[in-house]
């Protein structure tokens, strides 16, 4: 057995597990509200809603 064939399992076994895995949930900021109550997001986030309803700042 040479040296290549369990590099070879090894990177084939990496590549199946990447295959599966589940993509990571996005993580949400908490908005800024001024005196009027509108919400506003820090640069590179905008505002949007979760499926439970919350006010949120988003990556873009």
């Amino acid at each position: 057995m040479t040296m290549k064939t369990p590099t070879v399992a090894l990177f084939a076994a990496a590549l199946l597990l990447g295959a599966c895995a589940q993509e990571p949930e996005p993580v949400y900021l908490q908005p800024t509200f001024d005196k009027a109550g509108n919400a506003s997001c820090a640069v590179g986030y905008m505002l949007a809603t979760t499926e439970t309803g919350a006010t949120v700042c988003a990556p873009i």
